[in-house]
């Protein structure tokens, strides 16, 4: 285990970790403020949403950042080769976070600031050497936006080798290096729904959020008339004769179409969670009962061949009830 662990350490000294963080030491990062206040970008982008994406979401990417940069530096010094190689992914998807979102704070400016405005001078010129139109820029974005599985991030780029600009998209939060380290950044979309989520929630989930249930519809219970949550409900469809059942048969008699059969009237009933137990509209079983996964008695076929109740060895008929009829021969 020592030769091990002294190989493991030669090796990931040659590869310039111990001069990453061993000789210039660990370094840690911390939330950048914003340039604006967060409700500058409203009405296009509220201030909730921009205090939850800033103060939540970014914070979140930075502090798993620096805790993985910790366990790191501990792999490094102890010469934990496999702990190296397992923080990797941790180290691209928090590191690339923490740069995404730097860039897209930068990225947006209020109206005060000049946000909005078409791009103009050399940036206006280069988009209409590489797209045509501005018009044509923006459909191409919201085109690699939809077409993204997941989430991720849209670029507008320069290409360096190319010398031109690009449209570029990344999974989940992979840097736009990745892509090629000829592409230079200019705009950033962050196309994850922790993104727009707030603004977007009463068309999507039926009003309903991360945070809480929104705007949840309030109904009234079919049995005690008391208002509930329309998600909590308990929902039945009870099946009845338009008439009595006594006089079922004298309205198909009477009716001069052959073969004719009543509608049925099929009414939505919906129960509270109190009058659902109450009323028997669901079964509550004991923890230990749950544990049974076999169907109630009456939904159990009986066996042909099984005793009936009365006859010789089964059990005694229960009172009141009638004698059972013969066997057909």
């Amino acid at each position: 285990m020592a030769l091990r662990a002294l190989a493991a350490r030669k090796s990931l000294t040659g590869l310039g970790f111990q001069n990453l963080l061993g000789a210039r030491g660990l370094q840690t990062f911390s939330l950048p403020d914003l340039p604006y206040d967060y409700g500058a970008l409203e009405p296009a982008i509220s201030a909730e949403i921009m205090q939850i994406h800033h103060q939540k979401h970014h914070q979140a990417y930075i502090t798993n950042y620096n805790k993985a940069l910790e366990q790191l530096d501990a792999a490094i010094s102890k010469g934990d080769t496999s702990a190296v190689v397992k923080l990797q992914s941790a180290i691209k998807f928090n590191g690339g976070g923490h740069v995404n979102h730097s860039i897209f704070w930068n990225n947006l400016a209020p109206v005060s600031q000049g946000g909005g405005e078409a791009p103009h001078a050399s940036l206006g010129w280069a988009i209409d050497q590489s797209f045509g139109s501005l018009d044509a820029l923006i459909a191409k974005v919201n085109a690699e936006g939809a077409g993204l599985q997941g989430s991720g991030w849209v670029w507008l780029a320069l290409d360096k080798e190319l010398k031109k600009i690009v449209v570029e998209t990344t999974a989940n939060q992979d840097p736009l290096v990745t892509k090629g380290a000829s592409l230079v950044p200019l705009l950033g979309i962050d196309v994850w729904e922790h993104a727009y989520y707030l603004q977007t929630f009463k068309r999507r989930n039926g009003g309903r959020n991360k945070h809480g249930r929104g705007h949840t519809k309030f109904i009234r219970c079919s049995n005690c008339g008391k208002c509930c949550p329309k998600d909590k409900a308990v929902k039945r469809v009870l099946v009845r004769n338009i008439v009595e059942q006594a006089a079922v048969r004298d309205v198909q008699e009477a009716c001069v179409y052959e073969q004719y059969t009543l509608p049925k009237l099929y009414a939505k009933m919906q129960y509270c969670v109190s009058c659902a137990i109450h009323s028997h509209v669901v079964r509550v079983r004991s923890r230990i009962n749950r544990r049974n996964r076999e169907p109630p008695q009456r939904f159990i076929r009986r066996r042909d061949d099984a005793p009936r109740p009365g006859a010789p060895g089964a059990g005694p008929r229960p009172a009141g009830a009638a004698a059972p009829a013969p066997a057909r021969t």
